[in-house]
């Protein structure tokens, strides 16, 4: 795989695996615009690479992606009409790229997983976690609506349980979320990539051609993900400008 330079991603190619690592400045993996279409291009780059036969997305950070970058979304929304540029950020949204990437995807999480980091995690194919994960959409806390994890997560979970991540948000641990169907499997923090490796290694020892097919299949039955409205609706709404406001004041 080409070694393409990004600012906010690490990104090395071993035995044919695509390891694309979550490194944005700060030590906490908030998504931006930016960062969100740097992920996007790297897995549609790995995707077109004959020499890649899997993808694994991690983190070099003490978690794994706390979820948006908020900052960057009062600078959008503040201002009289809002300055956001709804269809850039759409269009840097890396989920759809996850989802129909042919070759198999593995989320490798240690640490804290919300809202963005979240809603990337659930697009690959498998979610591998430590003990000490943690999963969630806490935008509810500062009275924002996620309209990244519902859409994704909606007929791939008991109902109840999506109701409660978004209407709580609060954050479940990796045991549950492996109970419940969200995570693969949990295993120690230190023989996480070890068993990605060895998943996507079965993986390939069968052709990519399976899993290509089987992925084709598995997008037909999708629930088309529409994520426009909801991204209008949030960002045009005077009160969740107050609410974002409030929250920056209250960390003061």
């Amino acid at each position: 795989m080409s070694l393409q330079n990004y600012e906010h991603l690490r990104i090395r190619g071993e035995d044919g695996i695509a390891t694309i690592t979550l490194s944005r400045a700060g030590g906490r993996n908030a998504f931006n615009t930016e960062f969100y279409a740097e992920l996007r291009s790297a897995i549609r780059e790995a995707e077109v690479d004959s020499s890649v036969g899997g993808v694994i997305v991690d983190s070099d950070a003490d978690h794994f992606a706390v979820g948006g970058d908020l900052k960057e979304m009062l600078g959008y929304i503040e201002g009289d009409p809002p300055s956001w540029d709804l269809w850039k950020f759409r269009d840097s949204l890396p989920f759809e790229a996850i989802r129909a990437c042919r070759k198999p995807t593995i989320a490798v999480v240690d640490g804290f997983c919300c809202g963005g980091g979240f809603a990337t995690a659930i697009s690959c194919d498998f979610i591998i976690a430590s003990p000490r994960s943690k999963f969630g959409t806490p935008e509810t806390k500062v009275g924002l609506i996620d309209g990244l994890v519902g859409p994704a997560l909606f007929g791939q979970v008991p109902l109840p349980v999506l109701k409660y991540l978004l209407f709580s948000g609060e954050l479940i641990a990796a045991d549950y979320a492996r109970s419940v169907g969200l995570v693969f499997e949990v295993v120690d923090t230190e023989s996480l990539h070890t068993r990605a490796q060895e998943l996507l290694g079965q993986f390939a020892a069968n052709g990519p051609e399976i899993v290509a097919e089987y992925k084709r299949t598995f997008r037909s039955y999708e629930i088309p993900v529409n994520y426009e409205d909801t991204m209008r609706n949030l960002y045009s709404d005077p009160a969740t400008r107050d609410r974002v406001r409030g929250f920056f004041t209250r960390k003061k």
